[in-house]
């Protein structure tokens, strides 16, 4: 089973970190990172990620090896 967390949430998380990069005022976000899912779904989001990671580079690989 292959899960993803939602494009908007992605994003609104990006933007929000990214802008924090700008803050001069010294002030810190307090809430954090939101597990809504429960530690089980942040396991298998990370899982689906690395298994991606994983297929990427043996294709790399593979392309490399075959001097594609």
């Amino acid at each position: 089973m292959e899960t993803t967390r939602p494009k908007s949430n992605t994003i609104a998380s990006f933007l929000k970190g990214f802008a924090s990069a700008f803050d001069l005022s010294g002030q810190t976000f307090t809430d954090g990172i939101s597990n809504t899912g429960g530690f089980e779904r942040d396991a298998q989001v990370l899982r689906g990620d690395w298994e991606r990671i994983e297929n990427d580079l043996r294709k790399a690989m593979g392309q490399v090896a075959y001097g594609r």
